[in-house]
């Protein structure tokens, strides 16, 4: 009942609805300023539901006792209350802030939530949001008095954590009393809730820039592969009021030394770019280390109110522009034009303390630890990290294989209707966010799902449908566990990606049956996909860190070790890199960079997957040697074209 009155109200008081297409990341220019809500906000949980109906959103407080909680973060891990931890329903923010009434127009944004938030401003219901993970913001100008020069306004979050069998993630809440409550999943990772990004407030006029689409497939190179010229397509979308055609657009492409290397006036054009600077992964061709930052020109649009540019209306400076292909065949992945191999981790978007809440430390360190090991791509298993992650790789040049929230995707209960509209959604918000990166390369649509029953065919054909003719010139993959002749689901994308635990989940502790294990593996899906290049997604195992044993035993570093160890020469036999002529395989993704948590059980000691190269504290196993050392040799060997 409270759901319908909640949908009633935002109809009767005409409240804009939090807008997932067209996010812009907030950026300040010549007419956008940016107000950070970041910091210290009241908390309080919800444990009986109560929070709507006794109208806490309305309340110059929220009721007592609430306590202090840092914004971004997930709140389970702050605080030495195990209810908090495991708590499952609704939790309540709150916080005051002061507006200068200097804008025509106010923008709430919120860089994730999870996975439902409900948003007051000075009372009234202002968005409301469904799916963690990514961004959603709303114009909030009517909730702020207009006939003053400041106003001090109240923002009010309400977020749950609880899934269903339609979210992404999906879950279940089973009710064993009322004082025990279980959301059963079958997800490795812990279910942090919260506000986990970045809260802002920015300003815009009434006219704005409302999204940025660019495109930069075209490239030609003369005989020597050297780039003589660029074309960049791009397409501006305004928003606002009085749009009666007579704006004018001034859109310039602007080098890294700042020149203006090309330029139009059209909302909708292409430019083109003479002897253009290319962005190149880190390591490529020797052309840079990944400890140093790659090329990225600057997209500058100006929305003016007259032909003469004196009254401008709005400015947006869309960074980290990279002029870059991609390409794939049966058997190679190319980045302009020539051969990529992937070899990175699958880092986990979450810390100590922190839970997914975003920290520029730990987002500095992991790039720095990025460089260390010479990696040069990950996936983002188990979600889309924050948007400060991809900015970084677009700098230092890291390759991203970009995962929606779709895990645990282990029974056919899930396979819906109506979740395949929350998938449709979810991945078309975060190819919105996201299309526009150039390290971006490729879109992971789900993780390990039941790919071997009839049922989800139809399910990934029409999610397939759906996102192919969005996909802005990316491969589509999918994360199989499952062998070559049962998966019936894998012949609609267009990159293989494999999850095998050789030597832990199977063969425990038998490392000298992996060779011939994960050979026999990898010809068997060739045979059967034999116009699909290949990568490993995901291989690993659990290390308590300072275990050691001689010989090598499950759970010690000299065990992750040779863990490794034993799939490397197998990948080297077919690997595209080593092979130009004849090998398939194009990447590898050790699972994982860190240590990280989960639900407690008898498989995860202390609550926390082990199977890091790092510890959860950042701090280096004995295996990340061996990825080290692996990783320069690989970076070393020259590429063909």
């Amino acid at each position: 009942m409270r759901d319908k009155m909640w949908a009633l109200f935002l109809m009767l008081c005409t409240v804009y609805f939090a807008s997932t297409n067209g996010l812009l990341y907030p950026s300040e220019s010549e007419t956008r300023q940016i107000q950070s809500l970041d910091g210290i906000w009241q908390f309080r949980l919800d444990e009986y539901g109560v929070g709507e109906s006794e109208r806490w959103f309305a309340m110059p407080n929220l009721p007592e006792p609430y306590l202090p909680m840092p914004v971004p973060s997930s709140y389970n891990d702050i605080t030495q209350n195990i209810t908090i931890h495991r708590h499952i329903g609704w939790a309540w923010y709150g916080r005051d802030f002061f507006l200068h009434n200097t804008a025509p127009r106010w923008v709430l944004r919120f860089g994730a939530a999870n996975y439902e938030a409900r948003v007051w401003v000075n009372g009234q219901p202002a968005m409301s949001h469904s799916g963690g993970h990514l961004p959603f913001e709303g114009d909030i100008t009517a909730f702020i008095p207009s006939d003053v020069k400041s106003s001090k306004v109240r923002v009010v979050v309400a977020v749950n954590n609880t899934l269903t069998p339609t979210t992404l993630p999906p879950g279940e809440l089973v009710i064993h009393s009322p004082t025990y409550r279980e959301l059963e999943t079958s997800f490795d990772f812990f279910n942090y809730a919260g506000i986990d990004r970045s809260v802002v407030v920015y300003s815009t006029s009434k006219i704005y820039i409302e999204d940025i689409f660019i495109d930069t497939q075209s490239i030609d190179f003369d005989s020597q592969h050297v780039a003589t010229s660029a074309t960049l397509n791009y397409t501006v979308t305004l928003g606002g009021t009085n749009q009666t055609g007579t704006v004018h657009t001034l859109v310039e492409l602007v080098s890294a030394d700042g020149k203006v290397v090309a330029n139009s006036t059209d909302l909708q054009a292409r430019l083109i770019v003479n002897k253009p600077h290319l962005w190149e992964p880190c390591g490529m061709n020797h052309t840079h280390p990944c400890s140093e930052e790659t090329y990225l020109y600057t997209l500058k649009v100006k929305v003016y109110n007259d032909a003469s540019q004196k009254d401008l209306l709005d400015a947006y400076h869309l960074p980290h522009v990279g002029i870059r292909t991609i390409r794939w065949t049966d058997s190679k992945f190319l980045i302009n034009e020539r051969p990529f191999y992937f070899h990175g981790t699958d880092p986990i978007g979450e810390s100590e303390i922190r839970g997914t809440g975003y920290d520029p430390v730990i987002t500095a360190k992991h790039f720095n630890l990025y460089g260390w090991i010479h990696g040069n791509a990950f996936r983002t298993s188990p979600h889309p990290y924050a948007e400060d992650f991809y900015y970084m790789a677009d700098r230092f040049g890291i390759v991203i294989v970009d995962q929606t929230t779709a895990s645990g995707f282990h029974s056919l209960k899930y396979y819906s209707e109506a979740t395949l509209e929350n998938h449709k959604q979810v991945t078309l918000a975060m190819i919105n966010r996201d299309r526009n990166h150039p390290s971006v390369v490729m879109w992971c649509l789900a993780n390990e799902p039941e790919s071997n029953a009839p049922q989800t065919k139809p399910y990934f054909s029409a999610l397939v449908n759906f996102t192919k003719p969005i996909a802005a010139g990316r491969p589509l993959t999918l994360v199989t566990d499952v062998g070559a002749g049962s998966d019936l689901c894998i012949e609609m994308f267009d990159i293989i990606s494999i999850n095998r635990y050789y030597g832990w989940y199977d063969q425990c502790g038998r490392l000298d049956q992996v060779p011939e294990l994960i050979s026999k593996d990898f010809a068997s899906w060739r045979s059967h996909y034999p116009t699909k290049p290949i990568l490993i997604s995901e291989y690993g195992a659990d290390t308590i860190p300072g275990l050691h044993n001689d010989p090598s035993f499950m759970f010690t570093e000299e065990y992750q070790r040779d863990f490794y160890a034993a799939y490397h020469d197998v990948f080297d036999s077919i690997s595209s890199l080593v092979h130009p002529d004849t090998g398939y395989f194009i990447g590898e993704f050790p699972f994982t960079m860190y240590d990280y948590s989960t639900e407690q059980s008898i498989k995860r000691v202390g609550g926390m997957n082990r199977k890091g190269l790092f510890t959860r504290q950042r701090q280096p196993k004995a295996a990340a040697f061996l990825i080290k050392d692996r990783y320069e040799k690989l970076e070393s060997i020259q590429t063909k074209y």
